[in-house]
């Protein structure tokens, strides 16, 4: 969950302008949905006001089938979970309490109710559940970590050219960019769904996450007012597997009502890792079989194949360089103040994400 305030922030943003130029489409008219240099394919809308999402891509499904009030498609950026299916920390938190530990929060089953019997009430207050998203949303970001060798430096910095030029960072796009303040993470937030706070229901609290009170390292705005997230995503969904019969397709859909026939027909199309943290944040790919990033690697397929391909007809060195690079990508420990560091935990000049 390092950086994932930030994360929220960036989608936000990108749900906004979806929504901007989907609010801009008169009837008879098509436009590129595109934010932050991301394309979501082609929103349509027909003559009679009615709207087409058969071309728009890389959006989980209840972002095009669930509508606003006025029937437009809502266009959310889901950025949690391997599927795209949560828009938000608050109702992330919500959720995995009753999951996981078994703690039920007040507004989900309301004030004084005992809905699992086990004769406590109130297990999570409103309170409770805003303390917890904060916190998450003000974790540190991960860094990188650079060792003092010449030879190791020199393969990670080979490692990251060869990501970039066989295609991996068309989708693990290195860096995003936060304008307009966007770094103010503001709870309740204002996607959060039915049974989560919502906006208007309690006064907001607003945190600077570029603060140097918050545990550190700290992302920064740029001299242009622009904060560069560099989280290698996208935040789309995309096909990365060779079909249904695939061995890493998930065999439901949680994008899906529970129980449907779309529920049971499984799921292909996953969001795209976040890799900064990879280095320290195993097992890997979506569903945690692999103890391995090269295996990851090489089970990418459909819209990653080519990139797979490319990778693997790197030569031998240029393959272990791109995994020396992706190792160095990592949650850093408590109390560091630089987004570089070498192996002593001491800061190290590199190159940043937006450089």
């Amino acid at each position: 969950m390092n950086g994932s305030g930030f994360i929220e922030m960036l989608a936000r943003q990108m749900t906004s302008d979806l929504q901007t130029i989907r609010d801009s489409i008169p009837p008879g008219h098509s436009k590129a949905l595109i934010s932050k240099g991301v394309s979501f394919g082609v929103l349509l809308r027909g003559m009679d006001g009615t709207w087409n999402t058969s071309r728009v891509e890389g959006l989980p499904a209840p972002s095009l089938s669930t509508a606003t009030a006025d029937g437009k498609p809502t266009l959310l950026i889901l950025p949690f979970h391997q599927a795209g299916a949560v828009v938000s920390l608050r109702q992330f938190t919500n959720n995995a309490f009753p999951q996981h530990f078994g703690m039920q929060p007040e507004e989900r089953v309301g004030v004084g109710v005992d809905e699992d019997g086990d004769g406590v009430v109130n297990e999570l207050t409103r309170a409770d559940i805003t303390a917890v998203t904060i916190y998450q949303a003000a974790l540190p970001v991960p860094g990188r970590v650079i060792p003092d060798d010449p030879e190791v430096e020199k393969a990670i910095r080979t490692g990251e050219q060869r990501f970039n030029q066989i295609g991996c960072s068309a989708c693990h796009i290195p860096h995003l960019p936060l304008v307009h303040q966007g770094w103010v993470y503001s709870e309740p937030g204002p996607y959060n769904p039915a049974g989560n706070l919502q906006v208007g229901q309690a006064d907001p609290i607003n945190v600077d996450l570029t603060s140097d009170e918050l545990p550190g390292p700290r992302l920064k705005p740029d001299s242009n007012g622009v904060v560069w997230v560099p989280a290698f995503t996208d935040l789309k969904l995309h096909d990365i597997t060779s079909g249904p019969n695939d061995p890493n397709a998930e065999p439901l859909d949680q994008n899906q009502p529970a129980g449907s026939e779309q529920f049971f027909a499984g799921n292909t199309k996953f969001i795209t890792r976040k890799l900064w943290g990879v280095g320290n944040s195993g097992p890997y790919m979506h569903h945690g079989k692999f103890t391995t990033m090269r295996e990851a690697v090489l089970a990418h397929s459909g819209e990653a194949l080519q990139a797979r391909e490319a990778f693997q007809r790197l030569p031998s060195y240029d393959r272990d360089c791109v995994i020396e690079f992706l190792k160095s990508m990592r949650i850093l420990p408590p109390g560091t103040r630089n987004l570089v560091i070498d192996e002593g935990g001491q800061p190290k000049l590199w190159p940043t994400a937006n450089q």
